[in-house]
């Protein structure tokens, strides 16, 4: 089972920093992929960084529903 925390890893570019936010909001990883982009407005996300984040995450989430991507898993 994939968490929030490695799916915004696995994103990059960054959606990792907004992890606690999105962790404390939203809860599990299926409800992320269901929000859209007013819900996902809502997270006190930096207004610079608002529509690229929200973008990637839509965009991997809708990949991840698909089977079409799933993030790496790390080995430590």
């Amino acid at each position: 089972k994939v968490t929030i925390h490695e799916f915004l890893s696995g994103v990059g570019r960054g959606v990792e920093t907004h992890f606690p936010k999105l962790e404390t909001k939203v809860g599990d990883l299926s409800k992320l992929l269901v929000a859209r982009t007013l819900k996902l407005k809502k997270f006190d996300i930096p207004c610079k960084h608002v529509n690229f984040i929200m973008k990637l995450i839509l965009k991997y989430s809708h990949k991840y529903m698909l089977w079409l991507w799933k993030p790496r898993v790390v080995a430590i």
